[in-house]
């Protein structure tokens, strides 16, 4: 025992040994941003309900001291949206907010999940003036933000404000007195969608990757930089994960352990969780797909099946019955449409498929599974005393 506790502890030691010193050092942020139907006006201010579908994260901006701010982030398949609310009482003429990422590299204008390097013409920059100037950036060296180009939109506002009305943020935070502070709000298209040729100011990702990302606030007077996560913009291993993954579902039974071999009359379960709180989405429980692609029309449901689902206040979907005594024998696929178009769209619907039977989510056999066990346990009986019976011989 002595002597396997001291190997692990030196492959343990190893292991330390060859990862980078700033790996260990800084973990990522993990920011998640989920779709949602409800677009933000990007006019600099967060009111209106526009943002309360989304989970404030409380953060810090590090510079000479720390700057508290509320940092909201979904998406609508085809744009980012961050919403920013900074609590700084002064405002400058020269006041800037910053969006930086770090992509993949393709070799052009980079694109895929972030790889951690600092790649000329691969990483872009979105930034926003007090003044509503907006400049789309990019890296070589450094990075850069030009005003030609703009595939982006944004605003900021500094709100000089003691009070709450149900038309802000503050309002829908449940706070009933704040102090004067900027709002900040970012509409960035994914790759494709921003209407013009491809640039090295493109933000090149999809909703299928993950990528870096750094938030930044330049304070007028004495070129103050704020930044989160902690570290500048050429400390691209300090830069926070963003990824924009489709909810999940799950065949299961009445008490949410997952299930996908079903027998007749049985009813059928789901459970999911990563949804909008208090929403309800279309359900679709359909043959059996053999290979899903992005953009092919979602197919009719069973007869008899649920055709909606309901989150929780955690975005959570308890076990729920799908499929009450179902009579039909099959393979069968689970598909919530989230954003209600009669479309399959990889990274935003959730989908159960592929657990049996080669590509199926659930099954309902020709031989039920409690008839099917004892028969195979009496046949591997069987043999085992035809065995017995050849040795005795």
């Amino acid at each position: 025992m002595k002597k396997s506790f001291v190997i692990g502890v030196s492959l343990a030691f190893l292991i330390l040994l060859g990862f980078p010193r700033n790996a260990l050092a800084f973990i990522p942020p993990e920011l998640v941003a989920k779709y949602s139907a409800i677009v933000p006006t990007i006019d600099g201010y967060m009111g209106s309900a526009e943002w309360n579908d989304t989970r404030k994260q409380v953060i810090n901006l590090t510079g000479a001291t720390n700057i508290e701010a509320w940092l909201y982030v979904k998406h609508n398949g085809t744009h980012i949206h961050i919403g920013l609310l900074l609590w700084e009482m002064f405002t400058h003429p020269t006041d800037e907010f910053i969006v930086a990422f770090d992509e993949g590299n393709d070799g052009s204008f980079g694109s895929g999940t972030r790889d951690f390097t600092l790649t000329p013409y691969q990483e872009d920059l979105k930034a926003c003036y007090s003044d509503h100037t907006l400049r789309d950036g990019y890296y070589n060296v450094s990075f850069y933000a030009k005003t030609e180009e703009i595939d982006f939109d944004a605003d900021c506002v500094h709100e000089n404000d003691h009070s709450t009305t149900p038309l802000e943020i503050e309002y829908w935070e449940g706070l009933n007195w704040v102090d004067d502070h900027w709002e900040a709000e970012f509409a960035i298209p994914f790759v494709g969608n921003d209407g013009g040729a491809s640039d090295v100011s493109d933000l090149s990702c999809t909703v299928a990757d993950t990528i870096g990302i750094k938030i930044q606030y330049y304070y007028g007077p004495g070129a103050n930089n704020y930044y989160y996560p902690e570290g500048d913009k050429l400390q691209i291993s300090k830069y926070a994960n963003l990824s924009f993954p489709a909810p999940m579902i799950e065949s299961c039974n009445a008490t949410g352990h997952k299930k996908d071999n079903f027998n007749l009359y049985e009813d059928v379960y789901l459970n999911g969780s990563g949804f909008l709180p208090l929403t309800a989405y279309d359900l679709y429980v359909i043959d059996d797909v053999a290979v899903w692609t992005d953009g092919i029309p979602i197919l009719s449901r069973m007869s008899g099946t649920a055709t909606s689902i309901v989150s929780d206040s955690d975005g959570n979907v308890a076990p729920t019955a799908i499929w009450s005594d179902p009579s039909t024998l099959g393979q069968y696929d689970i598909v919530v449409d989230v954003n209600g178009n009669g479309i399959y769209d990889e990274g935003i619907d959730a989908l159960d498929n592929n657990d049996v039977e080669v590509t199926a989510g659930f099954v309902i056999p020709e031989f039920p599974f409690l008839i099917v066990l004892p028969l195979l346990m009496i046949a591997t009986l069987f043999v085992l005393v035809l065995r017995r019976k050849r040795d005795v011989l």
